[in-house]
């Protein structure tokens, strides 16, 4: 019997269209109209001599991340460094924490470390050193700046320079839904994926009060059939997860909950589909960079049937109309 056209099923290729990313270009500061620089806060008269160098590698590390100088910043940890970001994803050793920060430049250019302020330094030996402090972001451009808690541990090397050897961000403080959901700007925009048995279009948008993502997106295969839907992405303040509900043209419905995964997301979702067929599964989401994605199905089971995995399916940002602005 041939399988009907749902969410979590497309016979053949594509099987979880709802749930296909995009993103439209970070704008730009205007013309004339330089953004504030980056900066540490503190009063250079003000700083003990023993803790300047800690300062220098914070303003370092600000400056860098301006450039977008993966590089740069890598100089400052040492080689076997362990980084463990805001969701307690850890990344060891210098070259992964320089790839992890090129993939953030890749795939969010606005994003900006604003400021860095040192609270305080407990120096455990001569040459191990406890730093304590903030940092003030943006996870894109315009967005919602938060504040977040972070403690780092700095070893002085044979050369006498001080170095990173641990450091751990916390979670940030009181942030909102549009800040959580900050982590997913990069939906935002057009996307367009052109394959030998199907064209599938997504378009995402902020709501207007900026609590939501919300998508749409149609299907068309070679075939004739044809699917069509709609997506609200949202942060539960009970579990604590970015959550979405998504309805198709068929009368299915899925749910599913997003996490983090380096420059992966994975976005593990149920529901069902008109035919009451329960279906469930994993999709995976590489940011490749700020024009391109690669998706991913795997785990599929509709009813009670497993379904292989599919083949990575490339994702492009569509440009905007002619005379239009992105």
């Amino acid at each position: 019997m041939k399988k009907p056209l749902t969410m979590l099923g497309l016979a053949g290729t594509l099987t979880c269209v709802l749930l296909i990313l995009g993103q439209r270009a970070e704008p730009t500061a205007a013309e004339g109209t330089p953004a504030d620089p980056p900066q540490t806060r503190r009063l250079a008269s003000k700083i003990p001599a023993r803790e300047k160098p800690f300062w220098d590698n914070a303003q370092a590390f600000v400056d860098a991340y301006a450039k977008h100088d993966a590089a740069a910043i890598g100089k400052l940890f040492t080689k076997n460094a362990e980084f463990y970001d805001e969701f307690g994803e850890r990344t060891v050793g210098r070259d992964a924490i320089v790839k992890m920060f090129q993939d953030v430049f890749d795939t969010s250019p606005g994003a900006r470390e604003n400021e860095i302020h040192i609270d305080r330094i407990r120096f455990i030996t001569d040459k191990v050193a406890l730093e304590e402090g903030t940092v003030k972001s943006t996870p894109f451009q315009n967005g919602p700046v938060t504040t977040t808690h972070y403690i780092a541990l700095h070893v002085r090397g044979r050369d006498g320079a001080w170095r990173i050897n641990t450091v751990k961000d916390r979670p940030p403080e009181k942030a909102t839904r549009s800040e959580q959901l900050g982590q997913l700007s990069w939906l935002v925009g057009e996307w367009v994926s052109e394959e030998s048995t199907s064209v599938v279009h997504s378009n995402c948008r902020w709501s207007n009060d900026g609590n939501y993502l919300l998508r749409r997106f149609t299907v068309q295969t070679e075939k004739g059939a044809s699917l069509n839907g709609v997506q609200r992405i949202g942060w539960d303040p009970v579990r604590r997860q970015i959550r979405s509900w998504v309805f198709d043209s068929n009368g299915g419905y899925v749910e599913g909950v997003w996490k983090r995964n380096g420059n992966q997301w994975l976005v593990t979702s149920s529901g069902f589909n008109a035919q009451g067929e329960t279906a469930s599964g994993v999709a995976v989401y590489m940011l490749i960079d700020a024009e391109r994605i690669t998706w991913q199905y795997r785990s599929l089971v509709v009813g009670n049937e497993l379904r292989e995995d599919i083949k990575p399916v490339v994702m492009t940002r569509r440009p905007p109309a002619p005379g239009k602005g992105r």
